[in-house]
């Protein structure tokens, strides 16, 4: 403070003492005879205007005290005031009239105005001096404080630090060598002194955890061992599911690990289908003589599948079962229920690895469904190019030909004599309308997507539009909300269906159709097609008529077989019968048997 406000006072007294020089220099303009009267005139108002300049120049004013009663303050207001009313005036008056009373009484008066200067010069220069023994007087009493500090602080470092980090080291000493009775004298309020109250409380808790060191060893040994078992089993878990197909036997493989190191009695996993309501079984350890899951006999799918989460719930033999979501990014593809016995409890790190052994069941699920969906994909995009090129190519023939023979019926028209060529010439109109009916069919099965969603929805969509075409009323009955099918055997499901509803509309003259679908013991699908019309003729395969042969050739690449015959009570009956080849339909058949054959009518095919 006192450095800032003694700032400027040397330039303060420098403008002090040039105001003497600067009024001895308007006095010699002023007496100067050997100026004219214009050129002193221009001389004494320019040594005027400096004078005042440097009176009034902020330099000299920053360097007066701010109290307007102080002497150094009071002195230059007598300055200024002189100069304004005695000087400054008569010095004017000299120039304008250069006589010599004028320029005599103004030189009287600048001898006693030069020694205010002085005094005013004096004052600034006191001022300074006394702002400088201030300074030196604050400057040696800030070095006695330092000093005082100083030794202070090296006494307080002394007894407050070195002393007790001394004692803490001696004692960290004793404690390393065993000696567990040592503590820390120095525990006052201060860091130091609360570093030594935890050094004394954690020499407390070493003595007594060498105390019990033997259990506490078998305890961190048995947590490391169930922490080694639960690796062990993600580890077994994630290498099966990667590195074999995921079927039956590899979920089943993987219950049993999750029983063994976790401590269930039993385990199913179920998958589960966004568009259905409830699960179907696709691995178990623990079955009932039908083949079924005994767990399912003591849940439903509404109970599994309710929380979301990992959750526990009661069963009516009296134990409980832990139920585990199969989830992959958010989405569920199913549950794993893990019955317990009555009365245990599963510890929550148990609860964890269960719920992380479904996180990977559900990942190796979603891949599995991610790769039959490409597979899917690639299929329809290939199915598709090839209706394209049909249409592209034959569809276009086709029409050609129709023109054409228009053209040639228009041309024989004219000559009446050759009636044969008119039967020719109908009988090819006949031919090329029935071909491109046919390719039109053809085009709408290559064309046909099922796009994800499931067979069901596809075929309660064929059913509406067949019942729409040809007004007959069609009862689907389908039992197989519970199995899997590759994307081949859907489309070629689908597409015997929509064939067999095809002959039904254009030969069979029928009132009712009944379609069932389900899975018959011994992991064979079956699909059947009944209708009360007219019954299929002799020739199973009349001239132009391709149907049944196109159906027996997609039930041969599916590795199965069709029969087509009549119905003792009129009509006819085709059954296409095949065994899935997806990765969980032999689970489905095995855990499923005997609950997915429809009731239908006795049929002899």
């Amino acid at each position: 403070m006192f450095t800032e406000r003694s700032e400027g006072k040397a330039g303060a007294i420098n403008l002090a003492g040039s105001l003497r020089m600067q009024s001895w220099q308007l006095a010699s303009s002023v007496a100067n005879a050997q100026l004219t009267g214009d050129e002193r005139r221009r001389i004494v108002e320019r040594n005027v205007a400096e004078f005042e300049s440097r009176l009034s120049n902020p330099l000299l004013l920053a360097g007066l005290p701010t109290e307007d009663a102080s002497a150094l303050r009071t002195t230059y207001r007598e300055v200024s005031a002189q100069w304004r009313d005695l000087i400054r005036p008569r010095a004017l008056q000299a120039a304008e009239s250069p006589a010599a009373a004028s320029t005599s009484a103004f030189l009287a008066e600048v001898a006693p105005f030069v020694s205010r200067v002085d005094h005013l010069v004096g004052l600034l220069e006191e001022d300074l001096e006394d702002r400088i023994r201030t300074l030196r007087f604050y400057q040696g009493v800030a070095l006695f404080l330092i000093v005082f500090v100083i030794f202070a602080t090296m006494y307080l470092m002394h007894t407050q630090v070195v002393a007790p980090l001394g004692d803490l080291l001696s004692c960290s000493r004793a404690v390393r060598r065993g000696e567990f009775d040592v503590r820390a004298s120095g525990t006052g309020a201060d860091e130091l002194g609360q570093l030594g109250e935890a050094f004394n409380y954690m020499v407390e808790d070493l003595s007594r955890m060498y105390a019990n060191l033997e259990a506490r060893v078998a305890e961190k040994t048995e947590a490391l061992e169930q922490t080694n078992r639960s690796l062990e089993l993600l580890y077994n878990t994630t290498r099966t599911l990667s590195e074999r197909t995921v079927t039956n036997e590899t979920l089943t493989s993987v219950l049993r690990d999750v029983e063994r190191v976790i401590g269930v009695q039993a385990g199913v996993i179920c998958a589960h289908e966004a568009a259905q309501a409830s699960g179907f079984p696709i691995a178990a350890t623990l079955l009932n003589d039908d083949g079924r899951p005994a767990l399912c006999q003591e849940t439903r799918c509404d109970t599994c599948f309710a929380a979301g989460h990992v959750h526990e719930h009661h069963l009516p033999s009296g134990g409980r079962m832990l139920s585990v979501p199969l989830v992959e990014a958010g989405h569920t593809y199913g549950v794993m229920p893990l019955a317990l016995a009555p009365g245990d409890h599963l510890e929550p790190w148990q609860m964890k690895l269960a719920e992380a052994v479904g996180s990977h069941i559900g990942a190796a699920l979603a891949t599995s469904r991610r790769a039959e969906e490409r597979h899917r994909l690639a299929l329809l995009e290939e199915r598709s190019v090839i209706a394209r090129e049909l249409h592209d190519s034959l569809a276009q023939s086709l029409s050609y030909l129709k023109i054409q023979v228009t053209r040639l019926q228009a041309m024989l028209g004219r000559d009446p004599a050759r009636p044969e060529a008119d039967a020719v010439v109908e009988e090819l109109k006949a031919g090329l309308a029935n071909a491109y009916r046919q390719l039109r069919e053809l085009l709408t099965t290559f064309r046909l997507r099922i796009e994800g969603r499931g067979l069901d929805t596809a075929l309660q969509d064929t059913v509406q539009e067949f019942a729409q075409r040809c007004g007959v009323a069609i009862r689907l009955d389908n039992r197989l909300s519970g199995v899997e099918l590759a994307a081949n055997e859907e489309i070629h499901v689908l597409q015997v269906i929509r064939e067999a509803l095809s002959n039904v509309e254009h030969h069979a003259k029928a009132s009712h159709v009944d379609i069932a679908l389900w899975l018959a013991p011994g992991n064979r699908l079956r699909v059947r097609v009944e209708d009360d019309g007219s019954g299929i003729g002799e020739a199973l395969s009349p001239t132009h008529h391709y149907g049944l042969t196109i159906m027996r050739d997609r039930a041969a690449s599916l590795h199965g077989t069709l029969n087509v015959a009549r119905r003792a009570q009129g009509g006819t009956c085709v059954e296409l019968e095949f065994a899935p080849a997806t990765p969980f339909g032999e689970a489905s058949a095995t855990l499923q048997a005997g609950t997915r054959a429809p009731r239908l009518r006795p049929a002899r095919c």
